[in-house]
């Protein structure tokens, strides 16, 4: 992140969740492990970081070339579901610096939005635990999107809700998929992580620029 300058102009801040503001995707990863393991289906999260629990057992069950019938996978997904849901509660933390980041643009009356391919009852415990509820909207979840990420729809319909142009919209995401999806919605992103910012700088950014 270089310099303010990367808010002006924004009218609207859009958040992925899973790695971005919440440490959850270490919680997802052995979450998937756990209910793939008895396939023998190996998991990679980090390929499959961003997608929806659906679209991510379609692909794994597919690389592993194990066929199950529609109503197999959607208990698979379910159990996946669950799994996770249930660490999430026990075990979720917010990212260093990430819930200060939220609070601080709220007190600059900046929007904020959150986007993210997990599960409604998931985005709740997750937002809950980590004292974030109500802080978002809208809030666009797996099940407001035919597509997840890298397709747009997600991002592009969480600026149509908030009445923003996408080029008005900054996008804060950690994982390739989410990136993606934010360039193809038109919108300046900036990358949380290892390989990118984190928030403690982001909140420096965010004073100077307001």
């Amino acid at each position: 992140m270089s310099g303010g300058s990367v808010f002006a102009g924004k009218e609207l801040l859009i958040f992925d969740l899973d790695g971005t503001l919440v440490d959850s995707s270490p919680l997802h990863a052995r979450a998937y492990v756990a209910a793939l393991a008895p396939l023998g289906v190996p998991v990679d999260y980090e390929r499959i970081a961003g997608m929806t629990t659906t679209e991510a057992i379609a692909q794994l069950l597919g690389e592993a070339q194990v066929d199950l019938a529609a109503d197999a996978r959607d208990a698979l997904r379910r159990d996946k579901q669950q799994r996770a849901l249930a660490l999430i509660g026990d075990e979720l933390e917010a990212l260093p610096g990430a819930v200060d980041f939220v609070a601080e643009a709220r007190r600059h009356h900046l929007p904020c939005a959150l986007c993210t391919s997990a599960s409604p009852p998931s985005v709740e415990a997750a937002l809950r635990k980590t004292g974030m509820s109500g802080w978002f909207s809208p809030v666009i979840t797996s099940a407001d999107v035919s597509r997840g990420k890298p397709d747009p729809e997600g991002f592009l319909l969480a600026a149509r809700h908030a009445g923003v142009a996408p080029d008005k919209a900054l996008v804060f995401e950690d994982s390739e998929s989410g990136l993606a999806a934010a360039a193809a919605a038109g919108m300046e992103a900036i990358r949380i992580g290892s390989e990118g910012t984190d928030w403690f700088e982001a909140i420096a950014r965010l004073r100077q620029a307001r």
